[in-house]
């Protein structure tokens, strides 16, 4: 299954990249993402990722397909091949 990621404000400064694809085996929960973000982007953590890794901290989202926000309630929800995310902080300012 495969996936794009795309880093949005805080979490694009933070790892350099603007999106990334990821090749993922079939029942990848976002949790599951989530804690593998955090592995390859260890800046990501305690400032986008919670301290333990395995959710986002409350400021930040991850929306799904550009349509939805992704809710707290939905971290163990599996993703779905050719799912677009991106990372961004709900408190960007313009």
């Amino acid at each position: 299954m495969n996936v794009v990621v795309e880093f949005a404000g805080i979490s694009r400064v933070l790892t350099g990249v603007r999106d990334l694809s990821y090749s993922l085996e079939p029942d990848t929960s976002y949790r599951d993402l989530i804690c593998q973000l955090g592995i390859r982007f260890p800046a990501l953590v305690g400032v986008v990722i919670t301290p333990d890794g395995d959710t986002l901290l409350p400021e930040n989202k991850i929306a799904l397909n550009g349509k939805r926000m992704i809710q707290d309630s939905e971290m163990d929800t599996f993703l779905n091949d050719g799912d677009r995310l991106t990372l961004m902080s709900i408190l960007a300012g313009g």
